[in-house]
């Protein structure tokens, strides 16, 4: 209930109310977690992936009662010490879960790079620590080496991103085509640099995508993971992308985000979900379908149809094209390797 917008805004407490009460009425379980937040020791690991300008800016704004950060971005006195617990309570939980388990939390975290905006966009998209790259580095700490993240937001995971864009971290980011919608970045030439490069995917859709488009292309994305055989899984989970949730151009509906939930449960790994995005029916009826899918209940969904066939087409074949680079660059039978051949 921290961290809440003086006036109108997509990002605020009662999006965790919504979705609350539609997960109660699903029959599932929700367990709360209350805590008081180890303020050093949260900023100790914040440390490891933001830059100490960009932290000590935070806490600056976080004297004054209310703050703007930028035209989607905003701070309340009692912003950070929210932020400092999701971003904790996402390390703890990667450092010690053994099955799957949905994060439900705010505020998101997937804009937010090492110093605030990344990769040249012009906000930080409501977010202020990176709460998937805590989760990386849990899974880290815990000494597993083969670690994927893959982000299904609607909009493209600049902040995490851009933190482990050198590293042999396989990210899978799933969003409408930066021409078209924020953070306008997220190209499919954009496969990574240094010890990371091949292990970045960028895969793309035009506006007014449905569910035909997006589910052959996730057919793709599971096939990629399976090889990868991830030791462990972080997940950005964006149900902004669910037809008319407000923000996006897509057109999907619970096909899309119930076969999500079933690529993560038949990775059979240690996987953390962590709710980014999804502000109105995302989620309510993409929550749902996508938990059916992680927990293995069988329901049937009818997938809405891409507007444009030629433009579907198209965004298939840039995916499979994108696929097909990164098995090239980084996928070698016995492993993946980075650029020049380090395994």
């Amino acid at each position: 209930m921290k961290h809440a917008p003086l006036e109108k805004h997509p990002e605020n407490p009662g999006r965790i109310l919504v979705l609350a009460e539609s997960l109660d009425k699903q029959g599932f379980t929700v367990e709360y977690v209350s805590r008081s937040v180890d303020v050093q020791e949260a900023r100790r690991i914040a440390l490891r992936i933001h830059s100490k300008g960009y932290i000590q800016y935070l806490e600056k704004l976080s004297r004054s009662n209310y703050s703007i950060i930028d035209e989607d971005t905003f701070l309340t006195a009692d912003s950070l010490e929210l932020a400092y617990a999701t971003f904790q309570t996402s390390y703890d939980l990667a450092l010690s879960l053994s099955e799957p388990v949905f994060y439900v939390s705010r505020p998101p975290g997937h804009h937010a790079g090492r110093g605030g905006k990344a990769m040249g966009a012009s906000s930080q998209g409501f977010c202020l620590l990176n709460n998937a790259g805590a989760a990386v580095l849990g899974f880290k700490d815990r000494s597993f080496s083969r670690i994927a993240v893959m982000d299904f937001d609607v909009h493209h995971g600049n902040g995490t991103m851009e933190i482990f864009y050198e590293e042999k971290i396989l990210q899978v980011d799933l969003h409408q085509h930066p021409d078209t919608l924020y953070p306008y970045t997220g190209y499919p030439f954009e496969i990574g640099a240094g010890e990371g490069y091949g292990f970045k995917a960028n895969l793309v859709f035009n506006p007014f995508t449905g569910d035909d488009v997006y589910l052959r292309v996730l057919s793709m994305v599971q096939e990629l993971l399976a090889d990868f055989n991830p030791e462990a899984l972080v997940v950005s989970a964006g149900f902004d992308g669910f037809l008319n949730d407000g923000l996006a151009d897509l057109r999907l509906t619970e096909a899309s985000y119930a076969a999500l939930g079933r690529l993560i449960r038949n990775l059979n790994t240690h996987a953390l979900v962590i709710l980014e995005g999804g502000y109105t029916v995302g989620l309510t009826k993409g929550v749902e379908a996508f938990l059916n899918g992680l927990t293995g209940r069988e329901v049937n969904y009818e997938p809405s149809r891409t507007m444009s066939s030629v433009r579907g087409e198209e965004a298939v074949r840039i995916n499979e094209k994108t696929i097909s680079k990164i098995r090239e660059k980084a996928l070698c039978k016995g492993g993946w390797v980075g650029e020049g051949g380090k395994v």
